[in-house]
């Protein structure tokens, strides 16, 4: 084992190397952002001399209208693919200035297009596995890297991409959710590497992974985020590893599309805890998953407005800001299943390991009249409950589900050790028919189920409180 003052010797003789993703919210077919994202790319290759490891989301909206096209092929109903490839061409138009790169990125567009098409026409019946995984991506991150690549040498900063057969990220067979494997992926670092050193800026699609035979994986919704954690891992035993992922607006205290009213703190740290807790409840930071990995490895992750990185939120370990409360969040489209408490332990198992669903929370028994016990369940997403709900009723024949439910969450570490923040939340919606609740300040959440009609309501007036009583705020400013 080396030394600790030898570690930080070493660390400091390493380059610097940033890791950036920019997600499909800051991509659209008009190119707004692409300046943007080009000057933010531009700046950090400047301050750093290599790289910087550009991940790419697809634009937005682009997954699901593949999505779409997949599932249209597999049930022989009409589908438009010409449209997502003609997007692509007029976004390049837009945002390639030179003449030859944008001829370049045309015939690269046309290809990956014929191979699209070629790809599609193998789907029959079923539209899953590694053929969607190819299809979406090829779609989506893999082209849209490819085209950012050209911006990038239009603007005279030299850029290359990753093609399947050097692809960095190699995991298991779960071809939907795939999970990454660290010493595998390792071995695929060398041509990652020489274009680092060759002092390229590479743009990668994120959202993929490969098998160790080649075949495509998916890395769960929001899978980007994943592919920046993961190479960031990868690369920061040879570089000091700096993981950014650029967002459109900074981590609040709420929703500001919800709030509107309200002054908004900006969260300045988060713990991995509260960033889980916080996507988990409908504030999505970042991918559950690539939270996961990064509280594994103590990974610190930055997540920053695109037009202001300064206003950056630190997700890491430790939090040594006084603020109890980092944010009130909501969802709608929840469920409630009540059940056989029995049966209810075999459901458990299986949503555990069913796709790898964590999006549930055990709101406890109860023991009726009749000396049954029945188990409740919240569901988060009820569009999985109804997907599987004659699946989910196998379990038990005579369970009952509740739709039409929503949550109201706060979330904070620190809540556990300030008195009264349950109460002041419970008070600011008086008006409110709160379902169930789960106070406990102890877990970093208190979750109160209402009607979903009441959600964004009851997030607003719960907010105000908070912060009236200085809860929802760093004092230090």
């Amino acid at each position: 084992m080396y030394s600790t003052r030898f570690q930080s010797e070493l660390k400091k003789a390493l380059d610097s190397l940033s890791i950036v993703k920019f997600g499909g919210s800051l991509i659209d077919y008009a190119g707004t952002n692409v300046p943007l994202i080009v000057q933010r790319i531009s700046e950090l290759k400047k301050k750093n001399g290599k790289g910087p490891v550009a991940v790419f989301s697809a634009p937005n909206g682009v997954t699901n209208k593949l999505q779409a096209i997949g599932e249209a092929k597999a049930t022989d109903r009409p589908y438009d693919v010409d449209r997502i490839f003609s997007s692509y061409l007029e976004l390049a138009s837009r945002s390639i200035k030179k003449k030859d790169t944008l001829a370049e990125f045309n015939r690269h567009c046309n290809q990956y297009k014929s191979d699209f098409e070629d790809a599609l026409s193998k789907v029959d019946k079923r539209f899953n596995d590694s053929l969607r995984a190819r299809i979406l991506t090829m779609g989506g991150e893999t082209l849209t890297a490819i085209l950012m690549s050209c911006v990038l040498n239009s603007e005279g900063l030299s850029s290359c991409t990753l093609d399947k057969e050097n692809w960095p990220i190699v995991t298991d067979d779960d071809f939907d959710n795939a999970t990454p494997d660290l010493e595998l992926s390792t071995k695929n670092l060398p041509y990652l590497l020489n274009r680092i050193e060759e002092r390229k800026i590479i743009s990668v699609g994120g959202f993929m992974g490969v098998t160790h035979d080649g075949l495509e994986t998916l890395l769960g919704r929001g899978g980007s985020d994943q592919t920046a954690v993961f190479l960031s891992l990868l690369l920061r035993d040879r570089y000091e590893i700096e993981t950014i992922l650029f967002k459109e607006t900074p981590v609040q205290s709420a929703d500001p599309s919800l709030v509107k009213e309200q002054e908004l703190a900006r969260v300045q740290v988060m713990t991995y805890n509260e960033a889980q807790k916080a996507t988990i409840s409908g504030m999505t930071i970042v991918q559950n998953a690539a939270v996961r990995i990064a509280k594994s490895h103590k990974l610190p992750i930055i997540v920053a407005p695109l037009a202001n990185p300064t206003l950056r939120t630190m997700i890491q370990t430790e939090d040594s800001t006084p603020q109890a409360v980092k944010c009130v969040t909501g969802l709608k489209d929840c469920a409630i299943i009540t059940m056989n408490n029995e049966k209810s332990r075999s459901l458990e198992d299986c949503l555990v390991f069913w796709e790898d669903y964590d999006g549930f929370l055990d709101l406890g028994s109860e023991v009726m009249d009749t000396g049954q016990v029945l188990r409740d369940f919240l569901i988060l997403d009820a569009k999985f409950v109804r997907k599987n709900e004659e699946r989910l009723r196998s379990f038990d024949k005579a369970m009952k589900i509740e739709y039409g439910l929503g949550t109201v969450t706060v979330v904070g570490d620190k809540m556990r050790d300030t008195p009264g923040v349950a109460s002041i939340a419970i008070n600011a919606i008086p008006r409110t028919n709160i379902k169930r609740g789960v106070l406990a300040p102890h877990t970093s959440q208190i979750i109160l189920i209402v009607d979903e009609k009441d959600v964004a309501e009851a997030i607003k007036d719960m907010h105000a409180q908070l912060a009236k009583k200085g809860l929802v705020s760093d004092k230090r400013g």
